[in-house]
């Protein structure tokens, strides 16, 4: 189905074998919008977004950022850090849409030389948020995104333990992390 808007909320959907397409999708637009609206009215009013679609596009970064619940306002409260001090986001997962663009699954690591693919997906080169979502953020997402953790970490790198992350507020720190995570994988 072709121009499905940017703001669909990744959801479970019931509906019949017989049901029309149309209808289920205009259904799933409809649900979308009252919740990603309702979220909206009852986000932290000191964020810096302006309107729903920049909701929208931080939170399907949060979504591909990590998969445990408690941390999607964590993560969304790193983002909200850095765009305060003018730093780029520096998302993978950016990366990662920039270069499959949505339509396949990325069959190896990132490189050096990827993070510096010029693209307007991709965080590590251009400040801000991306143009649209890279994918289609689930409540929890919106929820983590609209209503951020507040906390002076900068930083954050994979435990590689649970799909779970260290986070860290200076960069030193950060390598830290790093360091100690290479030293683990190598045990």
């Amino acid at each position: 189905i072709e121009n499905i808007p940017d703001n669909i909320v990744a959801d479970t959907y019931f509906y019949k074998v017989s049901d029309n397409p149309m209808q289920i999708l205009d259904i799933i637009i409809s649900k979308s919008n009252d919740i990603s609206s309702k979220i909206w009215e009852e986000r932290d009013e000191t964020i810096p977004l302006k309107n729903i679609s920049e909701m929208f596009i931080l939170a399907s970064i949060v979504e591909k950022e990590t998969s445990l619940k408690k941390e999607r306002s964590i993560i969304s409260g790193v983002f909200y850090n850095r765009i305060e001090k003018k730093m780029r986001l520096q998302s993978d997962p950016t990366v990662v849409y920039a270069i499959t663009l949505g339509k396949r699954k990325m069959e190896r690591n990132l490189s050096r030389k990827d993070l510096k693919i010029d693209s307007k997906y991709n965080t590590y080169v251009n400040k801000g948020l991306p143009p649209s979502p890279i994918c289609f953020p689930g409540v929890e997402s919106l929820q983590g995104t609209a209503k951020p953790y507040k906390s002076n970490y900068l930083y954050f790198v994979s435990n590689n333990l649970n799909g779970g992350h260290y986070f860290s507020s200076n960069y030193k720190e950060h390598l830290e992390f790093i360091k100690s995570k290479k030293s683990k994988n190598n045990e």
